[in-house]
């Protein structure tokens, strides 16, 4: 992930450009997302993500890592959403994510369930075959992003968690980093995964970026964080 950005810098710099990776360069726009794709195997690395005709398409094992996910989504937010600006592209009518959901094809869901394509066997559809993480931008550590995502997939593997039925009613995403950050700091599983001394720096960290522009505009707030990124 580095270095796909710092190449991508390079080329439009020796083009006379500037490639920027802010969240919302502006309020009016888009945004831009990093999306994490993940697929399972099993230990002599078979893939075990797929399974035609059970729920989202997904194997339980699938299922439960997803639904761990889902679980600590509001103190994930934190980790890989993890600026002010970051909470502008989560909203309506931006491509992005508004839920904590699981939906097949859909670029507006949490967690989305990825088409296969020209795929020419049952074997060569499972080894396609992914879930897709999109509450997710470039302002984040790929590496804690990553494991987060990991750690809480994993205590769904371990607790045999299982996703609602698709239609359930789901919640809202956190609003804003503040929530977020708040969801973050009363995880007990979050303190464990990153230490306490680790997540109150962090947490401190967060909450003085956020009282440094607390007093910004949305359209100076994406101005200045894409200078930064």
């Amino acid at each position: 992930a580095v270095i796909a950005r710092e190449m991508a810098r390079a080329t439009a710099w020796r083009l006379g450009g500037r490639a920027g990776f802010s969240p919302m360069p502006a309020p009016g726009g888009v945004g831009n997302g990093v999306h994490v794709h993940m697929s399972l195997q099993d230990a002599a690395g078979v893939p075990v993500t797929h399974a035609p005709g059970e729920p989202y398409g997904l194997s339980p094992p699938a299922r439960a890592f997803c639904a761990g996910v889902l679980a600590h989504l509001p103190a994930l937010c934190a980790i890989t959403a993890p600026c002010p600006v970051s909470y502008l592209r989560l909203t309506p009518n931006r491509w992005a994510p508004t839920e904590m959901n699981v939906v097949v094809q859909d670029r507006g869901a949490a967690l989305r369930v990825c088409p296969v394509f020209a795929a020419e066997s049952a074997e060569a559809a499972a080894r396609q075959f992914n879930f897709e993480f999109r509450v997710c931008d470039a302002a984040s550590s790929p590496y804690l992003a990553l494991g987060a995502l990991l750690f809480a997939g994993e205590e769904g593997l371990r607790r045999r968690l299982d996703l609602p039925p698709p239609g359930s009613a789901v919640p809202p995403l956190p609003r804003s980093l503040a929530a977020a950050l708040d969801a973050l700091a009363a995880s007990d599983a979050a303190a464990a995964w990153f230490g306490s001394v680790f997540l109150d720096a962090y947490l401190r960290h967060k909450r003085a970026e956020i009282a440094h522009v607390g007093e910004v505009d949305p359209a100076a707030l994406c101005a200045r964080y894409a200078e930064l990124y």
